[in-house]
């Protein structure tokens, strides 16, 4: 049984990867120093010296960029670009220290459950609320503030 090889669109594939890298917010070189591969080899891809990159850097890339290779090697357009208002977040998140983003995860977990609680009507209890503010450092601020 002969199998045909696999066919695959060495553009599309270079368009995914360069995604990848912009969504990340790194620059090529650091892709490529990371990953192992020689730092030319993305811009000798742009320019057309490479037509058919090796399988061993691809896979490099993919794997630190944690990419699918199936994802790469499929002919599908690569994913579309985060709408503005999540990109502002994103980028707002990522300039933000260790303790400022859990700062910002803990108010984004407490609008959610304060969501559903609201849509399910049902009360927010004492236990429930330190469990939304307890962390490493936190106090229970909820009840000191509750028995004043």
């Amino acid at each position: 049984m002969k199998t045909e090889p696999l066919e695959y669109n060495s553009s599309k594939m270079l368009k995914k990867i360069l995604n990848a890298i912009e969504q990340r917010r790194i620059s090529e070189k650091e892709c490529l120093i990371k990953s192992q591969v020689n730092t030319s080899f993305l811009s000798d891809w742009k320019n057309g010296k490479i037509k058919s990159p090796p399988f061993d850097k691809i896979y490099r890339i993919a794997r630190f960029l944690n990419l699918s290779l199936d994802l790469l090697a499929d002919n599908s357009p690569p994913p579309s670009q985060l709408p503005e208002p999540e990109k502002f977040l994103l980028n707002g998140f990522r300039k933000l220290d260790q303790l400022e983003q859990q700062i910002i995860l803990g108010k984004i977990s407490e609008m959610l459950y304060q969501k559903k609680n609201f849509e399910e009507q049902s009360p927010v209890t004492e236990q429930v609320a330190g469990d939304l503010f307890s962390g490493p450092g936190c106090t229970d601020a909820v009840t000191t503030a509750k028995k004043d």
